[in-house]
């Protein structure tokens, strides 16, 4: 059986790796993260893309990509999905919950862009921001867009 990427197995624990990442981002390095998991799917396929990821210097937005960190401890990578007075709320590309609101100092760094299939892509350009908040406006119809993507895809994706 052919692995699929993401497979936590064989990954060495992001505790032991992730102190090295968020140094460069606090000197203000950008650092190259490649995903393992799927939450970021159809956007960032896990193990092939790749995000950008800065010091985080100004005010988010709807459809900013932040790393983040659970108060259980967990690093995360998601879009967010709306930001107000009780804090910011984030969601998966291939998710439907929406998890929030964190905390300011749970916010590590957000992704100035991304590199999906060997191309660079920043999160600034207009097409991305119009095709990325039409995405979010579909957040009720995700699961079932994904499954109709991954068939149609599906070879071109792993």
């Amino acid at each position: 059986m052919m692995e699929q990427p993401g497979n936590r197995e064989d990954k060495i624990a992001t505790d032991e790796w992730m102190p090295i990442y968020l140094k460069g981002i606090e000197m203000g390095q950008t650092v190259k993260l490649t995903p393992f998991g799927f939450s970021m799917y159809p956007l960032l396929v896990g193990g092939r893309d790749s995000l950008l990821l800065k010091k985080t210097d100004r005010k988010l937005k709807r459809g900013d990509i932040c790393l983040y960190r659970r108060d259980n401890g967990i690093y995360v990578t998601h879009t967010v999905y709306k930001v107000d007075n009780t804090g910011t709320y984030f969601l998966g590309e291939s998710q439907q919950d929406i998890e929030g609101p964190l905390r300011d100092e749970q916010i590590l760094a957000v992704a100035e862009g991304f590199i999906r299939r060997d191309r660079e892509h920043s999160c600034d350009e207009a097409a991305y921001r119009f095709f990325h908040e039409i995405w979010l406006r579909l957040r009720p119809f995700r699961i079932k867009l994904i499954r109709i993507y991954r068939r149609v895809f599906r070879k071109s994706d792993y």
